[in-house]
């Protein structure tokens, strides 16, 4: 589910300086505008970071020794400690509701419990097992179909469009780690994220794989197994390691190869 290692006595040490080069860029904030719950930690954010909480972040009061500076960093998309205590304490809370909403068998019941986790436009359609990290970065629009043994890491948004169908095995991953072993410092470093957006109508075949940052264009297709690393324009079929453009659907729905 989330993870693990991470020694909370280390959550309030400064920052070491990150790298520029690294496997997913940057660390910066980013844009990502999603609806808000009543149940948010927004009084805590500032407006920008507010845009990147996602629309569930069940707010929990701080104990001793906690503060809100790593979940506010971690929303916005720039670094932070993912063993502050606070962050741990949330993620295990959301964890042990991820788990009860797997174990329901009943799946009507299962996508009610689904409404209180994540942001649902409509019908949406989960298979068991579902792993995710958080549950409020998620935001599913309506008829949304995803497969068995899927893993969204959301420490920034995912927001998935109607229609789209996600294949068994996909993989969207959200954070990033510095290059330097130094920085990286194991799983006592800091880390960050970029969010991940797929279009309206798209269709990720079996076992792919999406890398921070990433946006899918309405109606694009992903061939099993494929691996992503670049944006991907609408209408566009990629396949591959790196996903490369195959083909385009044409507005009257033939489709061509790419030359």
């Amino acid at each position: 589910m989330t993870r693990s290692g991470r020694g909370a006595e280390n959550a309030r040490d400064c920052y070491k300086s990150i790298s520029l080069i690294t496997p997913c860029g940057e660390p910066t904030a980013t844009t990502h505008t999603v609806q808000h719950s009543a149940l948010t930690i927004q009084h805590y954010m500032s407006s920008s970071d507010q845009e990147l909480a996602g629309t569930k972040p069940y707010f929990i009061p701080l104990q001793d020794g906690e503060n809100y500076t790593h979940i506010q960093n971690m929303v916005a998309g720039r670094p932070y400690l993912a063993g502050d205590p606070y962050i741990r304490r949330l993620a295990d809370i959301q964890a042990e509701k991820l788990w009860n909403i797997n174990q329901e068998r009943n799946m009507e019941k299962r996508i009610g419990l689904y409404k209180d986790f994540v942001n649902m436009e409509g019908k949406v359609i989960i298979v068991t097992p579902f792993t995710c990290e958080y549950g409020f970065n998620l935001s599913f629009g309506d008829g949304i179909f995803i497969g068995p043994n899927c893993t969204f890491l959301d420490v920034c948004p995912i927001s998935i469009g109607d229609r789209s169908m996600i294949g068994a095995n996909c993989q969207l991953l959200t954070p990033c780690h510095p290059l330097s072993p130094e920085e990286r410092n194991g799983l006592n470093g800091p880390e960050w994220a970029k969010p991940i957006t797929i279009g309206k109508d798209c269709w990720l075949g079996g076992g792919v794989t999406l890398v921070p940052g990433i946006t899918l264009g309405d109606g694009v297709v992903v061939g099993a197994g494929s691996v992503v690393t670049k944006n991907v324009e609408a209408r566009t079929v990629v396949a591959g390691n790196p996903a490369r453009a195959i083909k385009r659907i044409l507005a009257d729905g033939t489709v061509e190869a790419v030359k």
